[in-house]
């Protein structure tokens, strides 16, 4: 500066300011510092200024070229740290789908945009398949081809295109009318042209030369990692297929039920072919008319199942080709020439499907087949090898599930046949113990009976002759009085005599003694009377009684231990009786069920002499639904959960295994001799407060030989057998209801008429026409 200063020139601005040096005149030279064309100002001064003026202007020059660089160096680091953050992004993605909403996203963020997507080319349809998207949301991606639409024109020539008048431009495609601005890029790799990304913008000339640098470089990347993950998808669904192979046939080593094999494969087969359907069908040959059945399938939500049956001509060549063993391969449903199949593939909405045959050894044919519902999908040869591997793989399993069949079969049939040999085994000893136990009943009826009639006998004598010992003591007593009142004074022996023996005593107290006698009698007349009431030898056939009579001869027989039981306390015993009328019924056999029910609580209320003891005897009728009367009664849940309805009886019960329509209870109930309609029940309700039954041994009570008794006290039929008169002899119920610390309930339940035995034959005729028909 203090050069130019010497030279005696001074510096001007542009716009006439002075900068540097003295004011100097006017009329002083002026020489231009210049730029690129462009004057930064002016050097005044004498022959000098120009000199100076070419030095500024190349000193200028030289800063603006360092200026320059910088900002190229600056740029281009940029660049680098552009591509290294999406370098970064896209390497930590593996999955296609993933990679393109990443690049979209980079897009989005760098170029001002309201909508971008990536394309792919299907190189064997020479479609552009969307594969990602955004500002377009619920829209429906335009099908282009490459070479259609301005996208796949920039496909076809391989080089990125701006075009910020899209609507005046004739390539434009159906999803890029609503735009005006869009940039389009094409995806290499190795110089291959793989798809293309774009972006758009609903203003014009949004866009410059600097956007579509970005989008390449972008693009470059882009393309780069959806490659790599286009592979590494394609090695997954290569390892997916061998993982589907293998659990198949670790499935047929492991697993021989065919039905989860058939479900596995379906479910595997349409997970890893991505496709909306896949399903498994048997053809059956030997139906009344030839079908084929979908037994197993997998499908999307949208797709309507197709399990059932389809008969075989409505599905046309379908059918046909695989009854062959020939594979169907349709990628275009509509396309196919067979109108049936087409039908048949829209009912079940299939635009694409393939299927495979399977044979079994048995002869048995298959089929394995996929499908696509929302689009057309052509299938690929790898595809096609896929479901052939399975298919092979499904019929080893088949073949090894029908071997499997066959052995447990084999095996069930064997386990039948033992379990029958035990269950008889079994009857025929619980028979065994019964007819013992029967016998010993038996016996010591008759025993009991025959003491009866021998006590009876003798009984009746002294009874009948009470009544003249009281005459004759009466007369002779009278005599006595006269004797007295006519010989007042007897003589010393006679006096000394009536003295020793008591006379007076004897004549007040002879009377008391013949009526304790008499009420002895009596007493003695009501315990046989009730012994024989209890053994019932003359009544071994049903026929109608009194059932309090059983009841009360019961409490008269354990009258002894009732009064005077182990505990040290007497039992009280609750009697509420209805007005009942006589039942049809087994008398000795009932009354051997009072007995054992009885015995067992008095044996309960012995365990327990911390309260009085305390026996509740309840007898109601009831017609209709028992079941709900004795629910209506504040009953809890029985001890045995299947309890059979005796509302309606077993007299048509036999009706439904044989295959039939069953006609209403009450056609069968009025056609049949001996049943009725509304049946009533008579319910004997034995209740005690002892310590009750735990709950864990209530489903045992009726269990043969089972017992809670010290060894030889009990002997664990008392129950068993009454269980068998009460269900299987009188076509009733005994049910137990107990509860811990609070006591345990007995209910007998009876019908009040016991059915008539009608043979098979009789039932049939009795029985509608339209039953026999049907």
């Amino acid at each position: 500066m203090s050069a130019i200063q010497c030279q005696g020139c001074t510096i001007w601005d542009g716009e006439g300011q002075l900068l540097l040096g003295p004011p100097t005149e006017e009329s002083a030279e002026s020489y231009p510092i210049e730029l690129s064309g462009e004057v930064l100002g002016w050097v005044r001064g004498g022959e000098q200024a120009k000199s100076v003026g070419n030095l500024l202007a190349y000193l200028a020059k030289k800063e603006q070229e360092k200026k320059q660089l910088a900002h190229e160096a600056l740029d281009k680091y940029r660049e680098i740290t552009l591509l290294y953050n999406i370098s970064q992004k896209l390497t930590a993605c593996l999955d296609v789908k993933e990679v393109a909403k990443v690049v979209l996203d980079e897009a989005q963020r760098l170029i001002k945009s309201s909508r971008g997507s990536i394309r792919l080319l299907n190189g064997s349809t020479g479609e552009l398949e969307t594969l990602a998207q955004f500002g377009q949301e619920g829209e429906e991606p335009a099908k282009l081809k490459v070479g259609e639409g301005i996208v796949g024109q920039v496909i076809a020539s391989g080089v990125g295109e701006i075009v910020n008048q899209v609507r005046s431009d004739p390539r434009k495609a159906a999803d890029e009318i609503p735009v005006k601005s869009l940039i389009a890029v094409p995806l290499k790799t190795n110089d291959r042209v793989i798809g293309a990304i774009s972006v758009s913008d609903v203003e014009a000339d949004s866009y410059a030369a600097l956007d579509l640098k970005l989008l390449t470089m972008l693009a470059s990347q882009a393309a780069c990692a959806l490659e790599n993950a286009i592979l590494h998808e394609s090695q997954l669904e290569e390892s997916r297929r061998e993982a589907l192979l293998f659990r198949l046939a670790s499935q047929i080593r492991y697993s021989l039920d065919l039905d989860t094999i058939l479900e596995a494969a379906v479910s595997e087969i349409r997970s890893l072919l991505d496709i909306d359907r896949c399903f498994f069908m048997w053809y059956r040959p030997h139906a009344a008319l030839p079908a084929w059945e979908v037994v197993k399938e997998a499908r999307t939500e949208k797709c309507a199942s197709l399990l059932g049956y389809y008969c075989a001509d409505d599905i046309g060549s379908f059918g046909g080709q695989l009854i062959d063993r020939e594979t169907v391969r349709v990628d275009r449903v509509e396309n196919a020439r067979d109108y049936k199949m087409r039908e048949f593939c829209v009912q079940g909405g299939l635009k694409s499907i393939v299927a495979l045959p399977i044979q079994t050894r048995s002869g048995e044919i298959g089929a394995i087949a996929a499908g696509s519902c929302g689009n057309t999908r052509p299938w690929s040869d790898r595809e096609v090898e896929l479901l052939e591997a399975v298919a092979n793989q499904l019929a080893i399993a088949i073949e090894h599930a029908e071997m499997y069949e066959t052995s447990q079969t084999v095996a069930q049939e064997a386990q039948a046949q033992a379990q029958q040999l035990q269950y008889t085994l079994e009857e025929l000893q619980q028979t065994q113990t019964q007819l013992i136990q029967s016998e010993k009943m038996s016996g010591l009826g008759q025993m009991v009976a025959g003491i009866a009639h021998e006590v009876n006998n003798p009984v009746n004598f002294i009874h009948g002759n009470l009544e003249y010992v009281h005459e004759y003591s009466n007369a002779l007593l009278s005599l006595i009085d006269l004797y007295q009142e006519h010989y007042p004074e007897p003589a010393a022996p006679i006096l000394e005599r009536s003295e020793a023996i008591e006379l007076d005593f004897i004549r007040s107290d002879f009377p008391s003694l013949l009526s304790s006698m008499l009420l002895g009698t009596e007493r003695i007349h009501e315990i046989v009377q009730s012994l024989r009431n209890f053994s019932r030898l003359d009544e071994a056939h049903k026929k109608p009684v009194n059932i309090h009579e059983g009841i009360d001869s019961t409490l008269l027989i354990l009258q002894h231990r009732l009064k005077s039981p182990s505990a040290g306390f007497p039992i009280e015993i609750v009697k509420e009786y209805q007005d009942l009328p006589q039942i049809e019924c087994y008398a000795s056999s009932l009354n051997q069920v009072f007995m054992n029910i009885l015995s067992n609580a008095i044996d309960a209320l012995e365990e327990r002499p911390d309260k009085g003891g305390k026996i509740e005897i309840r007898t109601e009728l009831i017609t209709g639904d028992w079941k709900r009367a004795i629910a209506h009664r504040g009953l809890e849940k029985p001890n045995r959960e299947q309890v059979r309805d005796l509302s309606l009886g077993d007299r048509y019960s036999g009706f439904k295994s044989c295959g039939c329509i069953t006609p209403h209870p009450s056609e069968v109930c009025a056609a049949i001799p001996g049943t009725i309609l509304h049946p009533s029940f008579v319910i004997i309700r034995i209740r005690d407060n002892g310590y009750g039954i735990p709950e864990n041994l209530q489903k045992q009570l009726f269990d043969p030989f089972f017992t809670t008794k010290p060894v030889g006290k009990g002997t664990g039929l008392g129950l068993s057998i009454s269980y068998q008169i009460v269900v299987e002899k009188h076509g009733g119920q005994l049910l137990c209801f107990s509860e811990p610390a609070e006591g345990t309930e007995f209910a007998i339940i009876i019908p009040l008429k016991q059915p008539v035995e009608v043979q098979t034959e009789e039932v049939l005729n009795c029985l509608p026409s339209w039953v026999l028909s049907s």
